[in-house]
């Protein structure tokens, strides 16, 4: 019977594995996939106030304020924080004003001031002195009336020079503040300071220009929108004399006096807008100054018809016959100058007050 052959002493080699197939390398995004910001965003969110308005809206200008002091801080989080945060409430703030036109921050203390494109000026100064305080107070105020005095199409010119004056008021305030706050020496503290209230002073001034030119225009457009119903209103005065009190007045001096008065009324206001002395209460709306220069040439008539009263009792009268001519012509001068000059209405009336009083 055969044996089997002895086994080999030395091991066998290990079998191959089968093939297998080749994993795909783990897909690294590039470096541009991974903004930067996620890391400032994550920071962002440790300051829910302004988080929320980045994201969800709605942006103040105290929210830019308060970021960019978040991105000029030392602490790298906090920076973090506000270089996410600032082109994200900016995004939010020009959503609801139309854009951004300017904006300054202060480096020093916490302050700034910015001009939307809607043409409203923002600002916030959180530092002593109190001479600057009461300046950007002074400016914000000045922007204000500008934006509500200057309104409608014609005169969007005038309301962005407005309101590019107090933004260059404002700037000027805040590089002052920063100087302050950054431990200038004495004398250059106390020029920039001085140097701040100067320019909102001509701010002031000349944005007053603006302002009394823009309500002297609408007054005057009233006047002239007035002065039609008055000359109706005197000529159907003028026929009721006529018809029931023709006894007792003499409707052609009377009808005289009154028209000329109103058109001295006028004409005082012409007189007075060439000189630049006729000052309008620029705070009232502006259907408001309208309506009180549609009441001008009336008030003018009124004063007209006091006028030939007064006369008509013989206190100035000069011995001139009523019904003539030439009382006619006083009439009518004396009217003519009471409705130019209230002053000259008033004196009338004082004189004949003294004298009835005797």
């Amino acid at each position: 019977m055969n044996s089997l052959p002895d086994l080999p002493t030395e091991p066998l080699p290990d079998p191959v594995p089968p093939p297998m197939a080749e994993a795909a390398p783990e897909v690294v995004p590039p470096l541009e996939a991974v903004p930067w910001r996620e890391a400032g965003e994550d920071s962002a969110a440790r300051y829910p106030d302004l988080y929320q308005a980045a994201t969800n809206g709605p942006a103040t200008f105290r929210h830019l304020v308060q970021a960019h002091q978040l991105a000029a801080s030392t602490d790298q989080l906090a920076c973090d924080a506000g270089n996410w945060l600032i082109p994200a409430l900016s995004q939010k703030f020009s959503e609801a004003h139309g854009g951004i036109e300017k904006e300054y921050y202060c480096s020093e203390v916490v302050g700034g001031c910015l001009l939307a494109k809607d043409r409203a000026v923002y600002s916030i100064l959180n530092s002593p002195p109190p001479e600057l305080v009461d300046a950007e107070i002074s400016c914000k105020v000045v922007a204000k009336e500008a934006l509500y005095g200057l309104q409608g199409k014609g005169v969007v010119q005038q309301l962005e020079e407005a309101t590019d004056h107090a933004y260059s008021g404002l700037t000027r305030v805040m590089v002052a503040a920063d100087l302050v706050a950054g431990g200038g020496t004495p004398e250059q503290i106390e020029a920039a300071i001085e140097a701040a209230k100067n320019e909102v002073a001509v701010v002031k001034a000349r944005v007053e220009v603006l302002l009394q030119r823009q309500a002297r225009l609408e007054y005057f457009q009233g006047v002239l929108g007035g002065i039609v119903p008055t000359f109706v209103l005197v000529i159907l005065f003028g026929v009721a004399a006529e018809a029931w009190w023709r006894s007792s007045l003499v409707p052609g001096a009377l009808v005289a006096a009154i028209a000329m008065s109103a058109l001295g009324a006028t004409i005082s206001v012409i007189q007075r807008m060439s000189k630049g002395s006729l000052v309008i209460d620029h705070s009232a709306s502006r259907w408001q100054r309208t309506m009180l220069g549609a009441f001008r040439p009336g008030v003018g008539a009124i004063f007209g018809c006091l006028a030939y009263f007064t006369l008509l009792t013989g206190i100035l009268a000069g011995g001139s016959t009523v019904g003539s001519p030439a009382s006619v012509a006083v009439f009518g001068l004396t009217g003519f100058a009471a409705g130019f000059s209230e002053r000259f209405a008033t004196d009338m009336l004082d004189q004949a007050s003294k004298l009835i009083a005797k």
